[in-house]
């Protein structure tokens, strides 16, 4: 693959943006003639879902060279919240942040943390505002729009430049409603970098993206699956689904990681009554907090699994280019439910990269072509004994940033061109870091950190997960050997 450097970056100031590909997939008048038939059938069903709301004359899309408040708000994510998404994450969109710039976090500030991005990474000085929390439940956009420090600070800021560009994880009604709120204060306009809330829900639809994405790539681009909307319904389908898989899944329609995943195995059904095995659902959805679950996905669960590749894009206006196509990654899960722990860049062969990278950017223009503004990543399975004769199905949409698209723009950021060079995200888990604090898990990396000038390096991406005994690390080094092992080494140090 020839490397391209993509020159649609955004302004200077538009937070730590900074895109480069390795591919540049080229879509035919064939397909965009398919892309936009299928564009048009979605807005028939849904006239309005390509329209921004009315938000106030200052609310836009997009983003412009001012200064940035970032948020990490998991309200969005179906039970990320409740299981503490945004007291855990919520530092990590320091890693888009820079000189100027305004961080609102969840919970309690992390002076060190703010040190460690600004003095050792190298990222700037910004400020941090943590809105006091009024109930647990309550997310941190909505915390925002009730927290007159932030407000004012956010509209100060925005009038000095005049223009602010509110980044967010995901761009929810109240991160719009922030961007209102913030514009009507300072009569300036405001800029969110995402789409609208209508779009946003839409495309991070499981049951949604995987109606789409078989309309415009075939239905063999998918798992077989069924949108199922009762118990009744789930069990009828289910019964089915097993005679013919030897394991299903159950998915949540909105939620993200191994959170709203379920696997069955179908020898565990046979021979049960419809009554028991609704009982039994209903026991199993329960233990995980499954409340509402309905509607949701029930899939096939297919082996044997070669990989679960994920194509990272960003998605400009349509005025400014097509979709850009970053890389594709390898991701790393654990267990059944397929927890996410970690990714590097694909080790697949040219072809199947290529066919991801073609898929990736057609679904991404398709998206494009509604309205979609900002980062976008897609999710597959190839599965098969060997890559030649493998199946690739995609599986979701993350209309918004990840796991794998902030350490990779991190990466752009400190490092430039960063490919052809080692790069791994890891999530190491050790009940022995309960309790340490950032300076004591500094204090023992010491010599494998990563500091700004260097080639090579550990990146502590959010000093959050301590609590609960995981640490989520970026590596950067010369090649993926080296890589390795400096997170054998990173394991190695935080156990003594």
């Amino acid at each position: 693959m020839n490397a391209a450097d993509i020159s649609q970056n955004p302004p200077a100031g538009a937070a730590g943006l900074t895109f480069r590909s390795d591919y540049e997939p080229k879509i035919d008048s064939n397909e965009k003639a398919r892309i936009a038939d299928v564009a048009h059938h979605i807005l028939l069903e849904r006239p309005r879902l390509d329209r921004l709301p009315p938000f106030g004359p200052h609310c836009r899309q997009g983003l412009v060279d001012a200064p940035s408040l970032l948020i990490e708000d998991h309200s969005g994510i179906q039970l990320a919240h409740e299981h503490g998404a945004d007291q855990h994450l919520s530092y990590r969109a320091a890693l888009l942040a820079g000189d100027g710039d305004l961080l609102a976090v969840y919970g309690e500030r992390e002076p060190a943390f703010e040190a460690y991005c600004r003095d050792v990474l190298g990222l700037g000085s910004f400020r941090v505002i943590a809105p006091p929390i009024a109930d647990p439940i309550q997310s941190l956009a909505r915390a925002c729009i009730a927290d007159g420090t932030l407000l004012e600070a956010a509209a100060a800021s925005a009038s000095r430049a005049g223009a602010l560009n509110l980044v967010p994880y995901m761009t929810t009604g109240a991160i719009w409603l922030l961007a209102a709120e913030i514009g009507y204060r300072a009569g300036v306009p405001v800029f969110v970098a995402g789409p609208n809330p209508q779009l946003v829900r839409a495309v991070n639809d499981k049951l949604w993206f995987a109606r789409w994405a078989a309309r415009l790539l075939g239905k063999a681009a998918v798992p077989e699956n069924r949108s199922v909307y009762g118990m009744a319904a789930l069990v009828g389908h289910m019964r089915r689904f097993m005679m013919q898989h030897r394991a299903i899944g159950l998915k949540l329609s909105h939620s993200a990681a191994s959170l709203g995943n379920m696997v069955l195995a179908s020898e565990d059904y046979a021979g049960l009554s419809p009554s028991v095995v609704a009982g039994r659902l209903r026991d199993l959805m329960a233990q995980r907090g499954w409340r509402n679950p309905f509607p949701l996905q029930l899939t096939a669960w297919e082996g044997p699994l070669l990989g679960s590749p994920s194509v990272q894009s960003w998605i400009p206006h349509v005025a400014d280019g097509p979709p850009i196509v970053e890389a594709v990654f390898d991701q790393a899960t654990s267990g059944s439910a397929a927890r996410f722990i970690g990714g590097m860049p694909s080790e697949f062969g040219y072809a199947l990269q290529t066919k991801l990278a073609h898929e990736a950017a057609c679904l991404a223009t398709l998206f494009q072509s509604l309205g979609f503004f900002g980062r976008c990543s897609f999710d597959a399975v190839v599965i098969g004994e060997d890559e030649t004769t493998a199946k690739l199905h995609w599986v979701e949409c993350n209309g918004r940033w990840g796991g794998m698209s902030l350490p990779m723009t991190l990466a752009n950021r400190l490092m430039g061109d960063w490919r052809g060079r080692g790069f791994l995200v890891f999530s190491h888990r050790d009940e022995g870091l309960i309790g340490l604090n950032l300076a004591e898990v500094l204090s023992r990396c010491d010599r494998l950190l990563f500091r700004t000038g260097q080639k090579e390096g550990l990146v502590i991406l959010t000093p959050g997960q301590f609590a609960i005994g995981r640490l989520d690390c970026l590596v950067l080094a010369s090649d993926q050997a080296a890589a390795r092992e400096i997170a054998e080494r990173t394991a190695h140090q935080l156990a003594e």
